[in-house]
């Protein structure tokens, strides 16, 4: 596990002084299926916001769209997140590098299969795009949210299918 990733996911888990932001509990497949059709439900808002030229609101959609497909695999191997930063490194760690996991995660590990580092990349791309469209002034353009509409839906289809 890269040294960034393992202190990230060390605080998470274990923060000093406060609530955990990311928590081992049972799988929960019911709660992973409703995180993917919260998922699905924002990627229609996504399009819905990008064809009425809603461009900042294209790319905040899109992001919570990728957002709760990784709440979703989370749960399908035992994670509650509850803060997006860790949620986004345990996605990295389990579904993503090649690293060490307990041996309880790698059965899960093998089914979900390893998602392409393109997809990690989409989510922190998304989520920075986000922080800036939701709480700055700048004015967007189609070309500024077009990369979005294809990334987020390949995401969340690749999180079903790993669930699947």
């Amino acid at each position: 596990m890269p040294k960034g990733i393992e202190k990230t996911l060390r605080g998470c888990f274990h923060p000093k002084g406060g609530k955990p932001n990311l928590k081992k509990v049972p799988v929960d497949m019911v709660r992973a299926r409703q995180h993917i059709d919260k998922a699905n439900r924002n990627l229609r808002a996504m399009k819905m916001m990008f064809d009425n030229d809603l461009f900042d609101w294209t790319i905040i959609c899109g992001y919570y769209a990728m957002y709760h497909a990784v709440l979703a695999a989370l749960f399908n191997i035992g994670i509650r997140a509850t803060a997006h930063y860790c949620a986004i490194a345990a996605f990295k760690e389990f579904y993503i590098e090649q690293g060490k996991v307990a041996p309880e995660y790698m059965a899960y590990i093998k089914k979900a299969k390893h998602l392409e580092q393109k997809y990690a990349e989409t989510l922190e791309k998304a989520q920075e795009e986000r922080v800036i469209e939701q709480y700055g002034v700048e004015i967007l353009t189609d070309d500024d949210a077009q990369w979005i509409i294809e990334d987020a839906k390949d995401f969340v289809l690749k999180i079903e299918e790993v669930l699947a």
